[in-house]
């Protein structure tokens, strides 16, 4: 039950829209690039790769409103069903349906158009993670 809740608290809050109040304005900024980790607790890339990435998202120095790092856990059923709401979300459900199994590597996405700018695997090393990272944003932003 605490897995689901903690997989519908970021859908939601990517669901949700945006809600302004008299004199009030606020601002949600879209992310430029979507990082999403294809993962399952079985998965041996994954727990390779995982402390990779973060490690990397410290060098990269890109945690803000540039890029959202996303895990569709493909564990069991439960959690399948919760990362496919979070790729219909994101509205990139035809990537998740052409993946769907598959675990162990984060793909590196352009956030309006869903175009596949890199792929990372635990073989990486944590600065070469970092500068696709890097580069996939700067390449989206310019």
């Amino acid at each position: 039950m605490r897995k689901l809740i903690f997989l519908l608290i970021p859908m939601l809050l990517i669901a949700m829209p945006l809600v302004s109040h008299g004199d009030e304005s606020s601002t949600t900024a879209k992310p430029a690039v979507y990082g999403v980790l294809f993962y399952a607790d079985w998965c041996g890339s994954c727990k390779a790769l995982d402390p990779k990435v973060a490690e990397a998202r410290k060098e990269a120095k890109l945690d803000n409103q540039d890029i959202l790092f996303v895990t569709l856990n493909l564990t069991d059923e439960t959690t399948k069903h919760q990362a496919a709401m979070m790729a219909a979300a994101l509205g990139i459900s035809d990537l998740y349906d052409s993946n769907a199994g598959k675990t162990g590597f984060m793909l590196l996405l352009n956030a309006e158009t869903g175009e596949k700018l890199a792929q990372l695997t635990m073989k990486m090393e944590v600065s070469d993670i970092a500068a696709r990272i890097k580069e996939s944003v700067k390449s989206v932003k310019s």
